[in-house]
C-alpha cells in the first residue's frame, strides 16, 4: 500500500500542487507544466490499457482466451444489469440462472459499481462491448488513480509518480488478473481509500474524513469485497507498524481517528446492512469458498520467475507455477527482487520504507498458502495462512491472491527509488549524473522484462441456429426454462454464453457460480449446482450408452419437472451427442429436430 504525506516528509517537504516539470525535486514550474505533465501521463497510461487490450477491440467478436468462463460470466453480468433496471427486479438475487434454486448475486462477483454506469453502453451496443470498456476502464483508472495519489502526496516528482502508478496498474500479477478479473484490476478506489485512512491522524474534520471514506468504501463493496478486505488488513499492519517506530506521530492523531473511524463503520453499517444480509443469510448464501481453493497458494519460485504475459515469459515457463494465467500474481523476475532489495537497503531510514516492508514482507508470507509450495511442490512446512485460513471473511480469500498487496507496496518503492534518482543533482543543473544513468539503467534491466504483452483472444462458441435466430421463441415462451445438453461445464458456460446473447430472455438450470453445495450441509461454497441423476445421464462426459429402468426414468423426468425444466436443447455438434440423445429419448421419448438442435419438450404431471 502507499502512505500520505507523512510518509513524504520523512526526508523532504512536500511538494507543491503547482506542479513542476516532471523532472524532479521540488516543484519549480508553473501550474501549466504540472497539468501538461498530467496529462501526457494519463496519455501513456490510455494507451498502455489499449495495448494490452487491442487484441478485444481488433476481434469485436472474439473473447479473452485463457479464462473464458470468467469472460461469459462478467458478461452475463452486465447484461443482468439492463434487465434490473428495466424490470425493477431483485438486484441480489436471480433465478435466471440454476434454476429454479437461484444465485445469490451479492454473493458473486455481480460489480454493480460498474454495472449500473455501463447499463446503457450495455443496452446499445452489447455486453461485449461493455466488457472491452470495463476492462480497459479498469486498467486505466487505476493507473491514474494511483499517479494522483502518488504525485501529490507521497513523491515530489511526476516521473516517479508515473512510474509508480504504471506498475500498480500493469504489474505482471494485475495483467493475470486482467485475463479475467475486471473487478480486481479495477483498483481505482484504493488509493483514495488509503489516502483518507491515513489522513484520519490529521487534526480537524474527523466527521468528514469519516463520511468520504464511507462513500469510498460503500462503493467499493460494490464493486469487489475481497481486494476491500485485503486493503484493510494490509492498512491495519502498515499502521501498525508505522506506530510502532513513530508512536508521537500516530498517537497525536488517534482521538481524531477513532471518530473518522467510528463515523466510517455507522454510515457504511447503515446503507450496506441489507445488502450483505442477503449476502452473507438470504437465499442460496454460501460459507467459505470449495475446499480445493484453499489450496490456491502462492509458489515461492514464482516471485523470481516471469509471468505468461510478460515480455520476457512463457505459458510453458508459468503455468506449472500457479493456478492458471488469472492467479499469475508475482511473477517479478529476479532483476525486479533485487532491485526492490537493494531500494529497501537504500532507503531504510525512511519510516514509511520500514512500514512497507513489513507488510510486504508479512502479506508474502501469508500468499504460500497453508503449506509452503516451491517448484510446484508441496513442501511438509506450514505456512502462517494455515492457522488463518478457516476463520470467517478469510476463508472467502483465494490465498495466492494475498500477493496483490505486494504490488502496490513495490509500485511504491518504486516511486521512492525514481524520486530520489530525479532528485540528484538538481542542484547542479547537470541532469545525466552518476546516480541517473546507474539508476535508470537499473530500472530498465529490472522491468524491461516484465512489459505486459496483449491478452490472448479466441473466436466465440458459435451459438446453434436454434437460438441465434429465435426459433427457441416458437417452441417456448420468454422466461420459460431451458436445459443445454450434455450437462456439464462446457453446456453450462455454453448456455450462459447463449442466453446473454438472447437478452437473458430465457431461464437455465446450470451456469458458472458460487453457491451451496447441495450435497454438504455445511453450506460450503461450490461452482456447480450439486449432483443429481438426470444430469449424470445426460452428462458430457457420458461415452457409452447407459439402459435406464423404469424407476430411473421416472425420478430423471420427476427431477426435470421439479426444476420447473420447459424444454431441453441437444445441438447436433454437441459432444457424444448420439449417446445423450439416446438417455434423452429414454426419459422423454423421441425428440424433434429443429433447425440444428434436437428438442424435447417436458410434459406436464
Amino acid at each position: 500500500m502507499t502512505t500520505d504525506r507523512a510518509a513524504r516528509v520523512d526526508d523532504a517537504p512536500p511538494a507543491s500542487d503547482d506542479g513542476g516539470d516532471g523532472a524532479g525535486g521540488p516543484a519549480t514550474g508553473s501550474r501549466w507544466d504540472g497539468r501538461l505533465v498530467d496529462r501526457l501521463a494519463a496519455a501513456g497510461y490510455l494507451l498502455g490499457s489499449f495495448f494490452v487490450t487491442v487484441q478485444l477491440w481488433l476481434r469485436p467478436g472474439a473473447m479473452l482466451r485463457e479464462n473464458r468462463q470468467d469472460n461469459i460470466q462478467f458478461e452475463w453480468f452486465l447484461a443482468n444489469s439492463v434487465r434490473t433496471l428495466r424490470h425493477l427486479s431483485d438486484p441480489f438475487f436471480t433465478d435466471l440462472m440454476n434454476a429454479p434454486f437461484g444465485v445469490n448475486l451479492m454473493a458473486n462477483t455481480a460489480v454493480w459499481a460498474l454495472a449500473l454506469p455501463l447499463a446503457p453502453v450495455t443496452a446499445l451496443f452489447g455486453a461485449p462491448v461493455s466488457y472491452r470498456i470495463l476492462l480497459t476502464g479498469a486498467f486505466l483508472g487505476t493507473a491514474v488513480a494511483w499517479y494522483f495519489v502518488l504525485s501529490r502526496h507521497v513523491v515530489r516528482s511526476r516521473v516517479a509518480a508515473f512510474v509508480g502508478g504504471g506498475f500498480c496498474a500493469f504489474a505482471p500479477g494485475m495483467l493475470g488478473q486482467g485475463t479475467g478479473h475486471p473487478n480486481v484490476v479495477a483498483q481505482f478506489v484504493l488509493p483514495f481509500i488509503v489516502l483518507m485512512v491515513l489522513r484520519m491522524r490529521d487534526p480537524g474534520h474527523p466527521v468528514r474524513n469519516g463520511l468520504l471514506l464511507a462513500v469510498l468504501v460503500t462503493y467499493q463493496i460494490f464493486l469487489n469485497e475481497e481486494v476491500l478486505l485485503l486493503t484493510a488488513l494490509a492498512l491495519g499492519v502498515f499502521v501498525l507498524a508505522y506506530w510502532v517506530q513513530r508512536p508521537v506521530v500516530v498517537n497525536r492523531g488517534i482521538r481524531d481517528g477513532l471518530v473518522s473511524f467510528a463515523v466510517t463503520t455507522g454510515t457504511v453499517g447503515v446503507v450496506t446492512a441489507y445488502p450483505l444480509y442477503r449476502q452473507f443469510f438470504g437465499r442460496q448464501s454460501y460459507h467459505g469458498l470449495p475446499d480445493w481453493v484453499l489450496d490456491y497458494s502462492t509458489d515461492l519460485r514464482s516471485y523470481v520467475s516471469y509471468a505468461q504475459q510478460s515480455l520476457a515469459g512463457s505459458k510453458a515457463g508459468a503455468e506449472n507455477l500457479a493456478q492458471g494465467v488469472s492467479e499469475q500474481n508475482t511473477f517479478y523476475g529476479w532483476g525486479l527482487v533485487a532491485l526492490v532489495i537493494i531500494a529497501v537497503i537504500w532507503l531504510w531510514r525512511r519510516p514509511a520504507v520500514r512500514a512497507l516492508t513489513v507488510t510486504g514482507g508479512l502479506f508474502l508470507l501469508l500468499s504460500l498458502g497453508r503449506f509452503v509450495v516451491i517448484g510446484h511442490h508441496q513442501t511438509r512446512v506450514p505456512g502462517p495462512w494455515w492457522l488463518l485460513a478457516r476463520l470467517p471473511l478469510l476463508d472467502t480469500v483465494v490465498p495466492t491472491r494475498l500477493s496483490l498487496v505486494v504490488i502496490p507496496i513495490v509500485g511504491v518503492l518504486l516511486a521512492f527509488v525514481v524520486e530520489r534518482i530525479m532528485l540528484d543533482g538538481v542542484d547542479g543543473g547537470r541532469f545525466w549524473t552518476r546516480m541517473r544513468i546507474v539508476g535508470f539503467g537499473a530500472l530498465v534491466i529490472a522491468l524491461l522484462p516484465i512489459v505486459p504483452t496483449p491478452l490472448t483472444v479466441s473466436a466465440r462458441h458459435r451459438a446453434p441456429t436454434f437460438f441465434s435466430t429465435g426459433a427457441w421463441r416458437d417452441e417456448v415462451p420468454v422466461g420459460a426454462t431451458i436445459g443445454l445438453m450434455p450437462f456439464g461445464w462446457q453446456g453450462d458456460l455454453n448456455m450462459m454464453q447463449w442466453q446473454t446473447e438472447q437478452g437473458l430472455n430465457f431461464k437455465i438450470l446450470n451456469g458458472y457460480f458460487l453457491g451451496p453445495d447441495p450435497d454438504r450441509d455445511d453450506r460450503r461454497g461450490t461452482f456447480d449446482g450439486g449432483t443429481y441423476l438426470v444430469q449424470t445421464v445426460l452428462s458430457q462426459y457420458q461415452s457409452a450408452r447407459l439402459v435406464l429402468t423404469a424407476d430411473e426414468r421416472a425420478y430423471c423426468l420427476s427431477q426435470l419437472r421439479d426444476w420447473g425444466t420447459a424444454m431441453l436443447v441437444l445441438p447436433d455438434d454437441a459432444p457424444n451427442a448420439d449417446v445423450v440423445r439416446d438417455g434423452a429419448e429414454q426419459i422423454l421419448g423421441p425428440g424433434r429436430h429443429v433447425e440444428d438442435s434436437w428438442i424435447w419438450l417436458i410434459p406436464a404431471r
